[in-house]
This record gives structure tokens, C-alpha cells and sequence, in this order.
């Protein structure tokens, strides 16, 4: 079908329809210029006054209505619309929607009547305008079955069809329609039907339990069916214009509206109607959606095909710009190519649903990337149960804010999330008593974060086994024992063992032992005591206080030198160095005493 007749062209009818009475008000004087206009002046004055009580009913009646129904054209912007009767709602309705149309015309003749291709300050302006009283209009309609995706433009394409439809019926005087009080009740909610229409409006009540009177939800479904019927009936205001399907076969507002006189020189078959598309459209919409498909596919393939081990950082960027190029399609199809109806409604949600994939996806990238450079923490660290917590952090906050983007898509697609939150509750405990043994080595893991009784490097010994810890994860320790093998311990039974960490002494004891002559001279062996724990003292990697050296009798006749003291050395391979220095220093010490039996020195425990 084609464009209409005049489609450049403002429909200047109402305009000269109000040229032509500013002129007659002009020449109308309050004050008459013969005897006789007098005369009938005050008999005029003499005739309302006989019917004052009839004309101050009607006015009283006529306040009512305009108390009940405030003009949708408020000083204020954010003034409520007025919908609190049927009254209210259709003249918010007629009001807006007319003045949207007019704007729109307006910029329209504005454009045609200037040489710039672009849009000047002043179109622009108009533009705006108009498409914010389309946008209040939407109010009068009751879009809670459309996702909320998709209600700003099935709205505006409903508020089109509407207008269209009421200017090719017989539409009551707007004093017809009935106040709040005057609705009929309504077991379901109250309701009023446009005489003669299947069109109907219902109260709903808002978050203060006030009822707002909208257009029904399945007069809205309908509205496409309603049109159908109308359209080849002739308008009652006497325009040739439809402007519904002026502006959904059009570009969109966003696009110059000269563009609108290079698709007027298109041949006839690319501007017919297709399923409530022009064929342009079609042609356009079909178009990016291959440049589309194709670019992100391209370069999906190119990163994601290959196996790296590498950075995240290419895959990152280009998830970006699929995210990007998703928004930039969606815009060039509302706002340039100017898909409406179902048609948009499927290409909002379609946009939406892979962004919300796609940024949930570079999300979760982007957070496992950050997970894996704690592997490259210096030394020993990269492999500690802090490590592990850190990654695990990491990676759980991603999975919450990719989820909190796929939340934020399915309330944008009307997903009731109560259920599925709840669904996901039952699941949940399911799962967690599948995954048990996980669990309990998780916490596990928690317990040895919390009590810290070994780290990655320190040598410790439970169970009956010593070795060094290599490995501390979230489910498991990894333990090098002495003998080189590599045994791996869960964290569940791990956090239950007695554990001892040599790692940790703070010093290790110093303990030797040495067979005495029972008939030596006691002088000379408590002289001998005496400089032995003289010259432990001295040494300051010995605690002074821990010094014990005396002699005690052993079974057999046999008498023992008993040297002990606390070594402040903790690093083993040190400690041992120490004590063979000092036990030779100890043996060359006695010799020289001649208090060793046999002039030999007993074997050191």
C-alpha cells in the first residue's frame, strides 16, 4: 500500500478553522454603534437573567467535570496525568495525542520548508517534543501485558492506532463520558466501554490504592484488528493524512526528516505495506541483520576458535563490541529504520537477551582472567589457601554480577523471579546434599584458613607422616613427604588430624649426654660443670635462663653429664649446623678436664 497523498504536507484544516475565527473576534466590538443594538443588548442581558438558575446549574455541572478532569497540559512537569475517571482519561488521551500529531506536522513543514538536509535546532526541538507527548500518552494504556522491554514502542504504535481508529467513528461529546462516581460497579474492577465499541477502559488501582482509569488490556491487543476495520472508512476531522501510517512507514525520528523526501522518489513497490512494514523497511531491517550476524560471527570464531592459554584480554574486547554492535543495531532499527509493532517488539527482546548474555559472559571472562593472575604472586604464595580463597572470591563475585545481569533481563522481559528464585531454593538444597563430600571438604578448607596450623613451604608431621606442605586448595593439601613421595590429604580430614609444625619452633632444644669416672675428683667435676654452663651463656644464640648441666647417677655404677639448653636458631638446616659445632667444641672442652670416662665421649643423644 502506498504512502498517502500529502504526506509532506501540514494539515492546516484546524489551523484555518482558528484563523478564521480570531478574525470574526477581531471584528466583534463590546460596545454597539446604533440605539437598536442597545436595545437588543439589553434584552439580551434581560433573557439571562430570567434563566440564571438554569445557566448556573449548567455551569455548576460544567465545573464538576472540569474539576474531575484537570487539562494533561500542566505547568508543571511533574504533575500526574489525569486519570482518575473515564472522563479524565480520554480527554488526557485526545488532548495529548492530538498535540503530538500537530507537533510532529509541524517539524515536518518546518524541514520541507528549509534547504538543509539535517535536522535544524528548531526541528529538532519540535521533534522532541512531539515524541514526549506521544511517550505521556502511552499512560493511557494499560501495557502490563507487554514485556516492559518492548512498552515504550508498542505503546507509541498503540497510541497511533487509537487516534486513527477514534477519527473514523463516531466518538461521543467528551461531557458523555462518565466521572469516577458515575461508573457502573463491577464485580472483577469498573469498567466503561465507548458506546457502540468493543473499546473499553478499566480502573486500576496504583501503589496508593487510587484507581486510574486506563484502556483496557485487551482493547491495546486489539487495537491492530480495530484498525483493520477503519481503515478505508474517511476521517471525521476531514484530513487526508494517516498518520499512523505516515510515521510507522517512514524513517524514525531520529533520522532527518529530509530523508523522508528521498524515500517519496522510491518506486511504488518499496513502499508498500508488508505486514505493517514498508517494503523498504524489510529490505533495510534485512540488511543489518546480516552485517550483524556476520561481523560478530567473524569475529567470534577468529578469538574463541582459537586454542590459547594466553590473555583473556582479546576475547574480552571483542564480547564488547558484539555487546556494542547489539545496541547499535537495535537503535538503527527503532530510530532510523523505524520498525514498529511486533516486529520491534521481537527485535527488543532478541537485542536484549544476547546483550544480557554477552555482557554476563564478559563478566565471568573478565573476573576469571583477574583469578588467574594471583598465580603469578611471587614464591610460594600463588599456591597458599589465601591464593585459593582469593581466586574463589574473585571468580564468585563474577558469577553474581553476571547473574545479576541475566536477573536484570528476564524483569526486563516480565520473568516473574519469585518462582524461580524459589525453584532455585528447592534445587539448592538438592544440590547441596549431592555435593556433600565437596562441602565438607570446602569447609575444611575454611577451618584451615581460620586456624592457619600450616602454610605452603613448612615442614609438619600428622598422622604418622612428616614431609613438607607444597599445596594448600580448597578441597585438598598436597604434602611432599620425606621420602620425596607426594601424598594428598582432603581438607575434611586434614582439619581434624593433630598436626605438628616444626616450621614454626620458635628454637630447638639442645640435649647431650656424657659418661663421668664415678671416682673422679668432685672438685674438678663441679669446676668442669661450672665452665660448661659459663660458656653456654656466652653464646648468644642460646637462652641464658634454659642452661641445666649437672651429673646424675645411672644404673651400673655409671655416672652421666647431662647438657641441656634452648637453642634460639628455629631454621633446622642452621640448628644443626650450630649444635655439631659446639658438641666438638663441648668434647674438646672435657678431654682437656679429664672427667670423660675413658678419655672418650659418650655417643650424644
Amino acid at each position: 500500500m502506498d504512502l498517502p497523498r500529502g504526506y509532506f504536507k501540514l494539515d492546516r484544516a484546524r489551523l484555518i478553522q482558528k484563523e478564521l475565527k480570531m478574525n470574526a473576534l477581531s471584528r466583534t466590538r463590546f460596545f454597539p454603534r446604533s440605539l437598536s443594538q442597545w436595545f437588543c443588548q439589553l434584552l439580551l442581558v434581560t433573557m439571562m437573567g430570567m434563566c440564571g438558575a438554569g445557566f448556573a446549574n449548567a455551569q455548576s455541572a460544567q465545573m464538576e467535570a472540569e474539576a474531575d478532569m484537570p487539562s494533561p497540559l500542566t505547568s508543571s512537569p511533574l504533575a500526574p496525568l489525569p486519570l482518575n475517571s473515564p472522563r479524565a482519561t480520554f480527554g488526557s488521551f485526545q488532548t495529548l495525542s492530538q498535540n503530538a500529531v500537530d507537533t510532529i506536522l509541524e517539524a515536518i513543514d518546518v524541514a520541507s520548508n528549509n534547504n538543509a538536509f539535517f535536522d535544524t535546532a528548531e526541528v529538532k526541538a519540535l521533534k522532541a517534543k512531539g515524541m514526549s507527548e506521544l511517550v505521556a500518552a502511552t499512560q493511557t494504556l494499560d501495557l502490563s501485558s507487554v514485556a516492559p522491554e518492548s512498552r515504550r514502542s508498542m505503546g507509541l504504535n498503540a497510541v497511533l492506532l487509537l487516534k486513527e481508529i477514534l477519527e473514523r467513528i463516531d466518538v461521543p461529546d467528551i461531557s458523555q463520558a462518565p466521572l469516577s462516581g458515575e461508573v457502573a460497579p463491577n464485580k472483577d474492577q469498573p469498567s466503561w466501554s465507548l458506546p457502540g465499541t468493543e473499546i473499553r477502559m478499566v480502573g486500576l488501582p496504583d501503589a496508593n490504592g487510587t484507581l486510574r482509569y486506563k484502556f483496557s488490556s485487551d482493547t491495546v491487543e486489539r487495537l491492530p484488528e480495530f484498525y483493520a476495520r477503519v481503515r478505508d472508512l474517511p476521517q471525521k476531522t476531514g484530513s487526508e493524512i494517516d498518520f499512523y501510517r505516515t510515521f510507522t512507514l517512514g524513517p524514525g525520528l531520529s533520522a532527518p526528516i529530509e530523508l523522508y523526501s528521498y524515500l517519496t522518489r522510491l518506486p511504488p513497490a518499496f513502499l508498500r505495506d508488508y505486514g505493517g512494514q514498508a517494503a523498504w523497511q524489510w529490505m533495510a531491517f534485512g540488511v543489518l541483520t546480516v552485517l550483524l550476524l556476520g561481523t560478530s560471527a567473524t569475529l567470534l570464531v577468529r578469538v574463541f576458535g582459537r586454542s590459547t592459554q594466553g590473555s583473556h584480554v582479546p576475547r574480552a574486547i571483542v564480547l564488547l563490541v558484539v555487546a556494542l554492535l547489539l545496541g547499535i543495531y537495535g537503535w538503527l532499527n527503532d530510530e532510523i529504520i523505524n520498525t514498529t509493532g511486533e516486529l520491534q517488539a521481537a527485535i527488543e527482546v532478541t537485542v536484549l537477551v544476547l546483550q544480557g548474555a554477552t555482557l554476563a559472559a564478559l563478566v565471568v571472562l573478565v573476573f576469571y582472567g583477574l583469578a588467574r593472575m594471583v598465580h603469578t604472586l611471587p614464591g610460594d604464595r600463588r599456591e597458599g589457601l589465601d591464593a585459593s580463597l582469593l581466586r574463589l572470591a574473585i571468580r564468585v563475585v563474577g558469577i553474581i554480577l553476571a547473574a545479576f545481569i541475566l536477573a536484570t533481563v528476564a524483569t526486563r522481559l516480565g520473568m516473574p523471579l519469585y518462582g524461580v528464585v524459589a525453584s532455585l531454593g528447592v534445587g539448592g538444597l538438592a544440590l547441596a546434599l549431592a555435593v556433600r563430600p565437596t562441602l565438607e571438604n570446602f569447609i575444611g578448607g575454611l577451618i584451615l584458613y581460620a586456624d592457619r596450623p600450616v602454610a605452603v613451604g613448612e615442614m609438619c608431621k600428622f598422622g604418622g607422616v612428616q614431609g613438607t606442605v607444597e599445596a594448600i586448595g580448597l578441597r585438598s593439601t598436597k604434602i611432599r613427604a620425606v621420602d620425596r613421595t607426594l601424598i594428598t590429604v582432603q581438607n575434611s580430614d586434614f582439619a581434624e588430624m593433630s598436626i605438628t609444625n616444626f616450621s614454626r619452633r620458635d628454637g630447638n632444644q639442645l640435649q647431650f649426654e656424657f659418661d663421668v669416672w664415678p671416682d673422679a675428683d668432685g672438685s674438678q667435676v663441679i669446676k668442669t660443670i661450672n665452665e660448661v654452663a659459663a660458656k653456654l651463656r656466652e653464646d648468644h644464640r642460646i637462652q641464658q635462663d634454659s642452661v641445666r648441666v649437672l651429673v646424675r647417677e645411672m644404673p651400673e655404677d655409671a655416672l652421666k653429664l647431662e647438657i641441656q639448653a634452648q637453642s634460639l636458631i628455629a631454621d633446622w638446616t642452621d640448628f644443626l649446623d650450630m649444635r655439631q659445632k659446639l658438641l666438638l667444641a663441648l668434647i674438646d672442652m672435657l678431654k682437656t678436664r679429664n672427667v670423660l670416662r675413658n678419655d672418650r665421649e659418650a655417643a650424644p643423644s
